[in-house]
């Protein structure tokens, strides 16, 4: 409630919108839709239109995907595909929604007022509505405008996920890892020995974080350009992390109910064993829904500077609007120690 309280009324305030910046965006967000459909549409041997949920599984099952207990989406992000068909479909999506939102932008105003769900997923995301201007990718947010005689400025978490992970879990080699600074590239060059492979590093790491199977992993490695003796050595060293992991599980199964680190707890029905899609989601539980729980802290925290005034909440991140040159720095530290202390200092947000 305090929470929604607070977005509640940062849009009654509404958003300012610049009504010549939407009018080119919308154009570009057009063009950017189409040509990237073409190309889709060619590359992967899909109709000319953003493929439903349906067309996407079929596609993924002619390439030997098993859908069985998982979603389409996790395969779409977590999985190597030929020819990048997952990365293109998530791509192809996100401009269809970017073009979706400011396409639901009247011309005619220069402020906008979302609805505000603060409770918009199980594992408690805030979500607007109406429009939804979280799903406007970056290269288009320069529609919204700072309020009369104020600076925007946008405050996000660097490996989230991973520093809640390594808090949790109390993974000693993934503290070092969180701690040294891009995690990622790390991982890449010192564990997988894939130079300039932050992004496959990323990928490998958040599919073995939630839960994907040992030998799959490796073989993704493998896929990318790692050798498999050292795929198989970069998942070893994480023991502690799949002790906790396995602790989740066997509390998901024995309770009934998995639970953030403070409250919101996903229940479950059957008392057989759980299925993979359901560890993935007691790990999802824990970790993601900590996560939106720490940042409604944060917000709560920042809206309590005088200098601040809230604009956006942008998933993990929160666009704000300011007067003096300092209030950025503060808004940080407030972060930072949203997450440090929330975490019980085990890292340092």
């Amino acid at each position: 409630m305090p929470v929604f309280r607070v977005l509640q009324r940062a849009m009654s305030i509404g958003i300012s919108l610049n009504p010549k910046e939407l009018s080119e965006m919308r154009k570009q967000a057009e063009y950017d839709y189409f040509e990237c459909l073409k190309k889709y549409s060619a590359k992967h041997d899909m109709p000319l239109e953003t493929p439903t949920r349906r067309a996407v599984e079929a596609k993924l099952i002619r390439a030997g995907f098993d859908l069985s207990g998982v979603s389409h989406e996790y395969i779409l992000e977590y999985l190597r595909h030929a020819e990048g068909f997952g990365e293109d479909t998530i791509i192809l999506r996100e401009f269809d929604a970017t073009k979706r939102v400011l396409s639901s932008l009247s011309l005619a105003t220069d402020r906008t007022r979302p609805i505000v769900d603060v409770f918009g997923a199980r594992t408690s995301r805030i979500h607007l509505r109406n429009p939804s201007l979280q799903n406007i990718s970056k290269k288009y947010r320069r529609i919204i405008a700072a309020p009369k005689g104020m600076e925007l400025c946008y405050v996000d978490y660097d490996q989230y996920e991973v520093g809640i992970m390594a808090a949790l879990s109390g993974d000693r080699e993934l503290k070092k890892l969180y701690a040294a600074g891009d995690m990622y590239d790390l991982f890449a060059s010192t564990h997988l020995q894939l130079v300039g492979g932050r992004k496959a590093a990323k990928q490998l790491f958040l599919s073995y974080a939630y839960g994907m199977s040992r030998k799959s992993l490796v073989d993704a490695a493998v896929s990318l350009g790692a050798t498999r003796a050292h795929a198989k050595a970069a998942f070893q060293q994480f023991s502690q992390y799949e002790e906790w992991k396995k602790d989740v599980w066997a509390r998901f199964r024995r309770d009934g109910r998995i639970a953030t680190l403070m409250g919101n707890h996903y229940r479950r029905t059957s008392t057989t064993a759980l299925t993979a899609k359901e560890q993935r989601s007691a790990v999802s539980q824990v970790v993601q829904g900590t996560a939106s729980l720490i940042f409604k802290r944060a917000i709560l925290a920042a809206d309590q500077l005088d200098d601040v005034r809230i604009v956006l909440p942008m998933h993990d991140a929160l666009l704000f609007a300011h007067e003096r040159k300092e209030t950025p720095a503060k808004v940080v530290e407030v972060f930072q120690e949203a997450m440090t202390e929330a975490l019980g200092r085990r890292v340092v947000g």
